[in-house]
């Protein structure tokens, strides 16, 4: 088979991921972008060979830009190393080149790369999240069900709390999941997410018991919220080819505590620098959001001066957490305190793709303020701190106070 290397892609071959309801995608950027009803029983194999995801292939060995992709496609067209391309290199070996030297037809045989969700299990409660990333979150929102904020998501989909209930690290379709993944030696690389991975102590043991032969040549990828001592689950987890632990973080100290709810800052960093001090792999992965943008100068300087990767996100979903509420005279004052940080590299965290710090402001200063949300945000505060205890948004935020009030 003759490889079209401007539109392969090796996730829509080898990769699968899992959203928290079991329905699958080929990767997170795909997530977002299409609809996969009827795949939540679906093995990973069952998935890859679907009719839908081998029309993909067939339609990239054409040279098909399928739409799916876009945002690949987007990143290319401005010459931004892509996802595709990301994936592309790390496939790049002589097995690969063999695989497709001999293969006939278009269904697959191997999964080689798997992001798995564990569901919506966390011992966390943060500002940007929903039922459906916490448990925490569930608990406290299935009891406020009057709050405009909690309709919005009602509204959008009535059954939308049963449905959350049914997911999770416990349930059947996410044990078998895991268990088909784990079971395939071909696997080479699996990213957790949660919720909170390591909540998940049947998955630890489940990577713990595999044969040293087999940790090898597997590679493990844990997005967590930090909470969990990493020196301890790296010893535990044993000798895998590669540990990468990615803390989640949304600033430091009074920022980081305010932002992500049940977070203690003074254990998290410690459990990070201990980490780095074991093993120099881990880093630090934030989201761009109206919450925190203020203090986001502490976060990017503190990964710097511990020479700690740092990679970024947007919170796109819920509107009124993203950028747009923030006002251009604010907006201002945040990307100022960025500018005094200095020279410094950060990565976009789904493509990994390197920033230095003016392009990072660019991108934040190119979002559009927009009023209606920015009340919406002002009304979201109070409903996020309610039965918590926490400072008041204005005390952490202080540069918020002259606009808090629209």
């Amino acid at each position: 088979m003759k490889i079209n290397q401007d539109t392969f892609c090796g996730a829509a071959w080898f990769q699968t991921r899992n959203r928290q309801d079991m329905t699958k995608s080929i990767c997170c950027l795909t997530e977002a972008y299409s609809d996969d009803p009827g795949t939540e029983s679906m093995t990973p194999m069952e998935y890859l060979n679907s009719p839908k995801i081998v029309q993909m292939r067939e339609q990239m060995a054409d040279g098909i830009r399928v739409p799916q992709c876009h945002l690949c496609w987007k990143d290319e067209d401005s010459g931004t190393q892509s996802y595709r391309q990301k994936i592309n290199s790390y496939l790049h070996s002589p097995w690969f080149t063999s695989y497709f030297k001999h293969k006939k037809g278009f269904n697959t045989d191997m999964v080689v790369m798997a992001d798995v969700k564990i569901g919506n299990t966390c011992n966390f409660a943060c500002v940007m999240c929903n039922p459906s990333d916490s448990s925490m979150i569930y608990n406290a929102w299935a009891k406020q069900k009057d709050s405009p904020f909690v309709k919005d998501y009602i509204d959008a989909d009535p059954d939308y709390f049963q449905r959350v209930k049914r997911t999770g690290y416990k349930s059947t379709s996410y044990r078998n999941y895991i268990e088909s993944i784990l079971n395939n030696d071909k696997i080479r690389y699996i990213k957790f997410l949660g919720g909170e991975p390591l909540l998940d102590h049947k998955l630890l043991q489940m990577l713990m018991d595999l044969p040293d032969s087999r940790k090898k040549k597997l590679s493990l990828n844990f997005v967590t919220n930090g909470s969990h001592d990493l020196v301890e689950h790296s010893k535990k987890l044993g000798d895998f080819h590669r540990i990468q632990w990615a803390v989640s973080l949304e600033g430091i100290g009074a920022t980081q505590d305010y932002a992500r709810y049940g977070s203690n800052w003074s254990q998290i960093e410690k459990h990070i620098l201990a980490q780095k001090e074991l093993e120099d792999n881990v880093s630090v992965i934030t989201c761009i959001q109206a919450t925190t943008i203020t203090k986001l100068h502490e976060l990017v300087q503190w990964t710097k001066t511990h020479n700690i990767p740092f990679a970024l996100g947007t919170v796109e979903n819920p509107a009124y957490l993203t950028m747009s509420s923030v006002p251009d005279k604010l907006k201002k004052i945040a990307l100022e305190k960025l500018k005094n940080v200095g020279s410094y590299i950060v990565y976009e965290e789904k493509e990994f793709t390197p920033f230095d710090i003016d392009s990072l402001i660019d991108l934040i200063d190119n979002t559009k303020y927009n009023k209606r949300l920015h009340k919406k945000f002002t009304e979201f505060i109070p409903f996020y701190e309610k039965g918590k205890i926490l400072p008041n948004f204005l005390d952490v935020f202080e540069e918020w106070r002259p606009y808090f009030e629209v």
